[in-house]
């Protein structure tokens, strides 16, 4: 099945274009290295974006980590010369955010720095589409990261658990704009580091992390909630599954150390080490786009809260639960028993689906 759809940006939020993607699904598309496999209760599909009544953004706090022997716990700042808790590889470095563009084959093709990202999340925006929010440890940065997109309503408590980290994107709609001033993080746009940005910020615009972070020093990494170390026992054999929004599919295949990752049926990157899908609700945003000419309705991912997770890792799955009961908290995964999950080291890809 072919689902067509159009994104759209809004004056305040950098550079306009429209972009009109053909997406195919399923993602098993030849070439992608992607396969499809059967897991109960992975895939979803969450409904059609609506637009009416606007929900409330969660205010914007600060997060807590533990002392587990492979990471860092949630909410304690991390400090330089520690372990990395954000993929446990390396020590801790200062902390960097990038929204990344994901709307179609064009775009993934030229897409720079993901398989270098310590945590990327997979997160659904207006038209059932996605975006990556991808987090970076300054310690083993890559030479440019992008495309930059523009920020959105679910970024602001989904970052509030690591501190105040730098936060690099494009642009945003207007009504957003007070918000992302008054949120936990420091605000990296072309208006205020222009040098930082190729391309003079016009889409696509790709950004040199390295100067971001001697501009703006930000905080140590601190702990997401993750705890690493080796795998629990049980889980289920699973080497390959895709997962669907609307109108946007991501999959992975463990190639018997990590994960390829295929985007849209297109192959992305390899090398994660920890796949973490967390159910979630999506429900309109505050904040309706009309640059198209007609009303687009953004919508919210809500991150804090309880639900159900799975994570793979080592070709294995475990069902497990999340809870996150503030935005200034981590994110902790235990298995029914109690105890937390452990994660592989390496990269993190968390997708926040339905």
């Amino acid at each position: 099945m072919d689902i067509r759809s159009t994104a759209r940006a809004t004056t305040a939020r950098g550079p306009r274009r429209r972009v009109r993607a053909r997406i195919g699904l399923p993602l098993a598309a030849a070439g992608a290295g992607i396969g499809l496999a059967s897991l109960q209760g992975c895939a979803g599909s969450a409904p059609e974006p609506r637009a009416p009544a606007a929900s409330t953004v969660p205010a914007p706090s600060v997060p807590a980590p533990s002392d587990a022997p492979e990471s860092a716990l949630p909410g304690v700042p991390g400090v330089p010369g520690l372990p990395n808790p954000l993929d446990n590889v390396g020590t801790a470095g200062n902390t960097l955010a990038v929204k990344i563009d994901n709307v179609g084959a064009r775009v993934q093709s030229i897409q720079q720095g993901l398989a270098r990202a310590d945590i990327v999340y997979w997160i659904q925006v207006e038209g059932g589409l996605s975006r990556f929010l991808a987090v970076y440890d300054a310690n083993h940065l890559p030479a440019l990261i992008g495309p930059v997109r523009s920020a959105r309503q679910t970024d602001i408590p989904l970052l509030q658990q690591y501190g105040r980290l730098d936060f690099a994107y494009s642009g945003a709609i207007s009504g957003l704009l007070p918000l992302l001033e008054r949120a936990d993080v420091q605000n990296v746009t072309p208006p205020n580091d222009p040098g930082a940005f190729t391309h003079d910020a016009v889409d696509p615009t790709f950004l040199d992390p390295h100067q971001v972070l001697a501009r703006f020093p930000s905080v140590p990494a601190r702990s997401p909630g993750f705890v690493f170390g080796t795998a629990p026992d049980g889980g289920r054999t699973l080497d390959a599954m895709t997962w669907h929004l609307p109108s946007a599919s991501i999959g992975v295949r463990f190639d018997g150390s990590t994960y390829g990752v295929a985007v849209d049926g297109h192959p992305a990157w390899s090398g994660t080490a920890t796949v973490v899908v967390q159910h979630v609700s999506t429900v309109p945003g505050l904040f309706t786009d009309f640059n198209a000419g007609h009303p687009d309705n953004e919508v919210f991912t809500r991150t804090t809260g309880a639900g159900r997770a799975e994570v793979l890792r080592d070709g294995r799955v475990w069902d497990v639960s999340w809870s996150r009961p503030d935005p200034a908290a981590g994110t902790s995964f235990t298995l029914p028993g109690g105890s937390a999950m452990t994660f592989a080291t390496g990269p993190v890809l968390v997708l926040l689906v339905p």
